[in-house]
């Protein structure tokens, strides 16, 4: 849009999550807009020509949409759902607690034996769980914490827009796709393990978002910026550091952040706790099964 001229608001949204998806709309019928912050909320403006059209097709999807989401009803138990609470600590934690029963990468551990990512297990034996189990061990305290810190972070900024449990589905899948494209591009002997490459898919995941929402550099710095630092910060160098994965997880989370960005239908059915309970439940009940597969 151009600079010079006069915009109009046709929006001002409370919440980031729903300004995002009247943003989607617009972008979806090419009409030339910006989203902003303010200090209660966000802002939606257009030039004046556009003003008429985009309050129509915002009113359009808000018709077609109008029994999703049904009303909210509140989650019982530990696990909260909603937008403003993604209970990231928790799952982060979970990390830790699974480090501490694994232990650090050494000769002869049944937990890396078994589930570390390991090309000829993978492509000779077809142990392809093992693209998963992989994201769940770590090879000493710093490589976990690094991943839990920093990785906290970017997941939670992820799921206060998606949800957490369509949040943690899709970086799980980022993480997922990342190792096996690093194994499909690798030759020889290769082992890896580490959930930094499911972090550099939630980079690229929020880059996605990003990235379809608005092609403009300023809205692609702060996502991008992120996956160029962790990069240096951890992914670039160590004995164990696989570079490659890392790359590949940033590239299958942008992929998978556009995808998701082209349907924002989508994104509103899955505004309900019990469909993000789902999701979480299904990642869950994935890393499981992968290695009961792992000991089998």
């Amino acid at each position: 849009m151009p600079e010079n001229e006069t915009r109009v608001q046709i929006a001002r949204i409370k919440t980031y999550q729903q300004a995002y998806l009247w943003s989607l709309v617009l972008q979806s019928v090419n009409i030339p807009h910006v989203l902003e912050k303010f200090q209660e909320g966000w802002l939606i403006t257009v030039t004046e020509q556009f003003r008429d059209a985009a309050i129509g097709h915002i009113a359009s999807f808000e018709q077609e949409n109008r029994n999703w989401p049904p009303p909210k009803e509140e989650a019982v138990g530990l696990f909260v759902f909603r937008e403003r609470q993604p209970p990231t600590l928790f799952f982060m934690g979970l990390l830790l607690i699974f480090y501490w029963v694994t232990g650090p990468w050494i000769t002869g551990s049944r937990w890396f034996t078994a589930g570390a990512v390991d090309l000829k297990q993978i492509l000779e034996h077809g142990q392809w769980w093992r693209l998963i189990t992989g994201l769940t061990l770590h090879a000493d305290p710093v490589h976990v914490l690094g991943n839990v810190v920093i990785g906290g972070i970017v997941i939670h900024f992820l799921c206060k827009i998606l949800g957490s449990g369509l949040g943690w589905f899709l970086v799980l899948a980022a993480g997922t796709a990342g190792n096996g494209f690093n194994i499909i591009l690798r030759s020889g002997q290769h082992l890896s393990v580490g959930f930094s490459t499911a972090v550099f898919g939630a980079i690229g995941i929020l880059t996605g978002l990003e990235l379809k929402r608005q092609f403009k550099l300023r809205g692609l710095l702060l996502p991008f910026g992120a996956g160029v630092s962790l990069l240096a910060m951890l992914g670039s160098s160590g004995e164990r550091t696989d570079l490659g994965a890392h790359f590949c997880g940033l590239l299958a989370g942008i992929g998978i952040g556009i995808i998701v960005a082209l349907f924002p239908a989508f994104l509103a059915w899955c505004n309900t706790w019990k469909r993000q309970f789902f999701l979480w439940a299904l990642s869950v009940t994935v890393v499981l099964g992968c290695w009961q597969l792992a000991f089998s």
